[in-house]
């Protein structure tokens, strides 16, 4: 009897495995949609103060932006602005959909210079216009010359500049002696 009752169970979870199959979902769980989307082309990051004199004089900038083989990008920018009477207010956020890298070949060591462009988020006044910013990264090492970075152009056209960052728009820029940009 005992050998019995032993073949029974393991055939009675045989029969109940097979009753609840669970077929395949196109996207495991806990996976993000951006780890679901295809192979990474380009990724560019930028972190510190904004460009200004004396350098880190007011808040900061940050940047991550995804470009993957398919050509979709994704990613967020943050310009805190200054916190004087030309810039109030708390700064800008963009959901970036725009990016552009390119080689900088005439630099030794080799810059790579990036523009991204995005849809403004924040502040709610300026929710729905476009953002454009330009950054150069000159390398790694503390040799190297410092990264360059523009300020976030909400409405560049305005500035006679096009939204579009594949039109590489020459928007200037500042030294990032504090922080650092990377393009990959």
């Amino acid at each position: 009897m005992r050998h019995s009752v032993l073949i029974l169970v393991p055939l009675l979870l045989v029969a109940a495995c097979a009753d609840q199959a669970v077929s395949p979902t196109t996207q495991p769980e806990g996976l993000s949609v951006q780890a679901s989307q295809s192979p990474i082309l380009h990724r560019v990051t930028v972190g510190g103060p904004d460009i200004c004199f004396p350098p880190g004089c007011d808040a900061n900038f940050s940047l991550i932006a995804i470009q993957y083989v398919d050509g979709s990008v994704t990613g967020q920018l943050t310009d805190q602005y200054g916190r004087d009477a030309a810039f109030p207010g708390d700064g800008l956020n963009a959901e970036v959909d725009c990016l552009l890298v390119q080689e900088i070949p005439d630099r030794i060591p080799v810059a790579l210079e990036a523009w991204v462009g995005g849809v403004v988020t924040r502040p709610a006044y300026q929710a729905g216009h476009r953002v454009i910013a330009r950054m150069r990264d000159n390398g790694k090492s503390a040799n190297d010359r410092p990264d360059a970075l523009s300020r976030g152009i909400v409405d560049p056209e305005e500035e006679g500049a096009s939204s579009n960052c594949l039109d590489r728009p020459m928007i200037g820029f500042g030294r990032v002696p504090k922080g650092q940009v990377t393009i990959w």
